[in-house]
């Protein structure tokens, strides 16, 4: 399977799509403004939490992350309010949830992950006593474990554990040096979180902007990577953003899937959009199938999590449910999450679950509407402006321009944007012009050549 990642990199924000044979299966925005799963920080006890059997740890960010007593080793340690602790984010902050946490840390390779604070070897049941005890002689250096990933020759997995365990004595010098919060691994950068986002390691790595092909090469230095314009690339990459924004999806042969993530499940219905003709059973299934192939795709691309619960076309046949739950499971195979098909429940909704992991597409650029469905945030469209501001500025290059947005907007090229419009303006060589238009709805900008 040929596995591409696409990456528009525009100012302050880059977006990106995996392509799976061609077709869009997963996408990722990265604005440099999150602590991601795996990412490892310096942090500080602020709250202790009996009751929830957790303690609260500061590690930068608007709110407090969440570390459960069953994640601080060696088990049974107690910590102190005030006290340091360096941690790893297990799960990313989502849906007005705390990040989670854990003391046990861990690197991974591509052949050994290191686990501290969890001695012994995991895997290698090939390998002979010597070879596991020289192994266990490089873990035990930082009193950690090993989990062997995959098949190689001893030799390999010796100079990657070496490494590892180099890297794990960096992180612990850093950590002496600083004060909390502070991140300590990896460094921060858009392309180091995209890569500890990504589930599948890709072949091939498509740019629109050959100046950040060598941050590339240095997180990802055994895949190819190479600058092509995006109006060359095989997808329209807004165009797939917006429909995996949308909360309706059209379906090719008439009907449409409706998706709505609530705080407790995400909820998806199945319409068939028109007065049916034929028999009732085999047009609800056929409807039903066709919905398949377009919630499983949609699933993944926004990065939905949790309980699913899903509204089919109402099917009352025993034998077409079970093929449609059977038409379910095969169509979500080909997800790396591993979704699992709970089945039919008495109101006659098929549930799933799919393991979080990462924040939802949704979450990163929408906010509840004021009366209605979401919209896009501020600082989304700010982005988005500055992005569309620099497509104008390389077809008519060494013009002065003017940046015409609502209040909201303009609030948020001088706070969280602001970095990337400083860029943009040195990259430019001029001052960009900032226009404030209070008519002027929130999502819609102009640009004007002065």
């Amino acid at each position: 399977m040929l596995c591409e990642l696409l990456i528009a990199a525009g100012p302050g924000a880059w977006r990106a799509t995996v392509l799976e044979n061609g077709i869009p299966v997963e996408l990722f925005v990265e604005r440099g403004d999150r602590s991601e799963t795996g990412s490892i920080h310096l942090g500080r006890v602020r709250r202790l939490m009996p009751a929830l059997d957790a303690v609260l740890v500061d590690i930068g960010g608007d709110r407090l992350a969440f570390l459960p007593a069953s994640e601080i080793l060696p088990h049974g340690r107690r910590l102190d309010e005030g006290e340091r602790v360096i941690v790893q984010i297990r799960r990313e902050a989502q849906g007005g949830k705390a990040a989670r946490l854990t003391t046990s840390v861990a690197l991974r390779g591509r052949r050994v992950e290191l686990r501290w604070g969890r001695p012994g070897i995991r895997g290698g049941e090939t390998l002979s006593p010597e070879e596991r005890s020289s192994l266990a002689g490089i873990a035990e250096e930082g009193a950690a474990g090993l989990r062997l990933l995959k098949p190689e020759p001893i030799e390999s997995f010796i100079a990657e554990a070496m490494d590892l365990n180099r890297r794990w004595h960096n992180i612990s010098d850093r950590a002496a040096r600083l004060s909390p919060p502070s991140r300590l691994d990896p460094p921060l950068s858009f392309a180091t979180a995209l890569s500890g986002a990504l589930s599948v390691a890709p072949s091939r790595i498509l740019v629109d902007d050959p100046g950040i092909v060598p941050e590339l090469r240095g997180v990802f230095p055994d895949t190819m990577t190479q600058y092509k314009p995006e109006a060359e690339w095989p997808v329209e990459l807004d165009a797939v953003f917006d429909r995996a924004l949308a909360g309706t999806v059209a379906l090719a042969g008439g009907g449409s899937v409706h998706i709505e993530a609530t705080r407790s499940a995400v909820l998806i219905d199945v319409d068939t959009g028109s007065a049916q003709t034929g028999a009732p059973e085999r047009t609800g299934l056929a409807v039903n199938l066709a919905a398949v192939d377009v919630i499983t795709r949609q699933i993944r691309l926004r990065n939905l999590g949790g309980g699913i619960v899903i509204d089919f076309v109402g099917l009352e046949d025993r034998r077409s449910r079970e093929r449609l739950r059977d038409a379910l499971a095969e169509a979500l195979a080909p997800d790396p999450r591993r979704p699992q098909v709970l089945g039919w429940t008495r109101l006659g909704h098929l549930e799933l679950v799919r393991p979080r992991r990462g924040r939802p597409l949704a979450e990163a650029l929408l906010e509840p509407g004021p009366r209605g469905p979401p919209v896009k945030t501020a600082a989304t469209v700010a982005y988005e402006a500055l992005c569309a501001l620099r497509g104008e500025a390389r077809t008519q290059p060494g013009r002065r321009w003017r940046l015409t947005v609502s209040p909201e907007v303009a609030a948020a090229l001088a706070g969280r944007a602001t970095a990337a419009l400083r860029a943009l303006e040195e990259r430019f060589g001029r001052q960009i012009a900032i226009e404030t238009d209070p008519g002027l709805d929130r999502g819609r900008f102009q640009i004007t050549p002065v």
